[in-house]
């Protein structure tokens, strides 16, 4: 199987929420093309990009809709994990207005740090912003990486079963040691009573005026095991700290706990690849212009 088929088939839920947002959302950002003191030009910031596929195959779509040149003028993809970078870089390196970069969002940038990078007419974000722990730093990053009149689109998750999962298995004594700092990996907003309010703070202190913000109640059931591990997989910042042989023990134990949770369907007992597990999660939709 090919590489990015595989990343695909494992970050399917987060492909089928950015797919479904932009469709909604690409009349405003359609509408926002064109930044003051900047027009007939745009440009674009990812923020979290992974391995690009969801970039490339939604991001830039919508933006090129609604470009007067056919494609906007400046595409930055940026990660904090530079093996994503170099993934990305070599998977899409036939796109020459693309450029995949290093960013640390979550850090403190200094104004020769933000001329560095730049200013945009447009940022987004898919399923990134859950993994920062500054909420600020990020939020003020954001708004100074963008262009006055620009615009941003942020995706991120409010809860999801997945955190009380790792909180759970970080207290066993077979994974603490693994998992030591595993509030690092916990969603800032998973045990919060109002996310929408305390971003609505955030937004307001940084600078935006003009903004929307929504959570909403989601649900994505992985059909049969195999799906469920490939994705476990995919987000499990524990499992290169662990020996091979105890990362597939890892994923029992993780699976064992989603039974506990009543997150698992019999649909099928003779054959285990008709499960389906099922994810309830709060998904927080920003958009906001500067």
């Amino acid at each position: 199987m090919r590489p990015q088929l595989k990343v695909k088939q494992a970050n399917g839920v987060q492909r089928r929420d950015a797919m479904e947002i932009l469709k909604e959302y690409a009349p405003l950002i359609g509408s926002s093309q064109q930044t003051a003191g900047d027009p007939g030009t745009t440009s674009l910031l990812d923020i979290g990009c992974g391995s690009g596929d969801v970039l490339v195959d939604y991001v830039l779509p919508v933006l090129c809709r609604g470009s007067a040149s056919g494609a906007p003028g400046k595409v930055m993809a940026t990660d904090v994990s530079e093996q994503m970078v170099r993934y990305a870089r070599e998977s899409y390196k036939h796109l020459e207005t693309v450029s995949f970069e290093r960013l640390d969002i979550g850090a403190k940038m200094d104004a020769p740090t933000l001329a560095q990078y730049g200013q945009f007419s447009h940022v987004t974000s898919f399923y990134c912003l859950h993994w920062v722990q500054n909420q600020f730093n990020a939020f003020s990053n954001i708004y100074n990486l963008l262009k006055p009149g620009g615009d941003c689109l942020l995706v991120f998750l409010a809860n999801n079963p997945i955190f009380d999962i790792y909180n759970q298995l970080s207290r066993s004594p077979k994974w603490t040691k693994y998992m030591y700092d595993v509030e690092k990996y916990i969603s800032p907003y998973q045990y919060c009573e109002n996310p929408a309010g305390e971003i609505e703070d955030l937004l307001c202190t940084v600078g935006f005026e003009h903004y929307q913000i929504q959570v909403r109640d989601k649900l994505y059931v992985y059909e049969g095991l195999d799906n469920l591990k490939r994705a476990v997989l995919a987000v499990n910042p524990f499992s290169e700290r662990m020996p091979l042989d105890l990362q597939d023990k890892f994923l029992v134990d993780y699976i064992a706990v989603v039974r506990q949770m009543y997150l698992s369907k019999e649909c099928n007992n003779e054959n285990e690849c008709n499960l389906q597990f099922i994810s309830p999660y709060k998904l927080v939709i920003v958009y906001a212009k500067k």
